[in-house]
């Protein structure tokens, strides 16, 4: 009896029907590259690096804000007394004033509560707006600068070192799509991560404000200054996307996590050494060549993240502006990712990954 199954000539097979749970979606470009960016995003959500990172994260700046508290609170318990004039009897010099030659009298008791008070209210000046939004940026991009090297070298490096990325290359998607979602991935992880954590940097500060008994005035609060802080969150984000970038760049190249996350890190620190090194070099050589040498660093990374924050924050705290203007410090850092970009583009589009 013969098994080979029989072909009726001249019919077409039915097509299968689909299941009902299966939604294809559109598959013109930008819907392909959005639902890998959501399949990246998954996958960040399930790794267990992602939850350490959000609670170490979270735990650090909600430490940060107790700790400029604990400060306050020891203030407030101190007693009226210690904030008296020191006694006339006890000073040797005769020209240190002021000093207390009478018993404390009410007022100079209450001239010492009103000392208490305003040493309270400079103190945990962190713990309210305006100080808090930007003591919020600050301790994340210090910790999360790290955070997102690793972040990136992982999602990128990774898929070569399990070998993961030829199944991906023969899923449809081009390669392009492919390196795209993760760059996607990383940018929103950024903006998202960035974003919450200073919201609960801010909301900390306000409830620790109000258990030590500080006001808070919100006169600072207008049209220029929202602007600004909008501002100064945005370049924040920009900046750890340009180091992320560079970590994916070495992932690519190395095809390895370690080569991102090393290079990046590494990359990171040597800009302040050699920044040190070069602006030493230019003192030492006087005339043009060491105007050049000292004009290097104006041309890292972390110099002109610096100038960017720094020239929005002479509008939220009045600090002084930097030398470098926001156009140059734009134009470098879109050069640095123009840069990275491209060449994780070429690099991921000519290897050969079959072997």
């Amino acid at each position: 009896m013969s098994i080979i199954p029989q072909v009726t000539s001249g019919k077409h097979l039915p097509t299968p029907e689909r299941r009902n749970t299966v939604f294809m979606g559109r598959l013109d470009y930008l819907s392909t590259l959005l639902r890998l960016i959501g399949v990246e995003l998954y996958k960040l959500r399930r790794r267990m690096m992602s939850t350490v990172f959000s609670t170490i994260a979270i735990s650090t700046i909600i430490l940060a804000f107790m700790l400029m508290a604990a400060f306050s609170l020891i203030v407030l318990s101190e007693p009226i007394s210690d904030f008296l004039p020191v006694p006339c009897s006890t000073i040797h010099d005769s020209n240190i004033q002021p000093c207390l030659d009478h018993p404390p009298t009410q007022v100079d008791l209450a001239k010492s509560e009103q000392e208490k008070l305003g040493r309270i209210q400079s103190i945990s000046s962190p713990l309210r707006l305006p100080d808090s939004f930007m003591l919020s940026i600050q301790i994340i991009n210090s910790i999360g600068l790290v955070f997102i090297i690793i972040m990136a070298g992982t999602i990128v490096g990774g898929e070569y070192s399990v070998g993961t990325v030829r199944l991906m290359f023969t899923r449809g998607p081009t390669r392009t799509q492919f390196l795209l979602s993760k760059l996607g991935a990383l940018i929103v992880c950024i903006t998202l991560g960035l974003t919450v954590l200073t919201l609960i940097g801010i909301v900390t500060g306000s409830i620790l404000s109000l258990i030590i008994g500080t006001s808070t005035s919100f006169s600072f609060l207008t049209g220029t200054w929202i602007l600004h802080a909008t501002l100064y969150l945005l370049l924040a984000i920009l900046s750890l996307i340009v180091y992320s970038m560079i970590a994916t760049f070495l992932s690519t190249l190395g095809r390895t996590s370690s080569a991102g996350i090393a290079g990046g890190l590494v990359w990171w620190g040597l800009e302040g050494i050699l920044g040190l090194i070069f602006n030493a070099l230019g003192e030492f050589n006087q005339g043009p060549f060491g105007n050049f040498l000292k004009a290097i660093p104006d041309y890292f990374i972390s110099n002109n993240v610096e100038a960017l924050l720094q020239n929005q924050s002479q509008y939220l705290q009045g600090d002084q502006p930097s030398r470098l203007s926001d156009l140059h410090a734009l134009l470098v850092l879109i050069g640095y990712l123009a840069l990275f970009i491209g060449l994780s583009w070429w690099v991921n589009k000519h290897r050969d990954v079959t072997n």
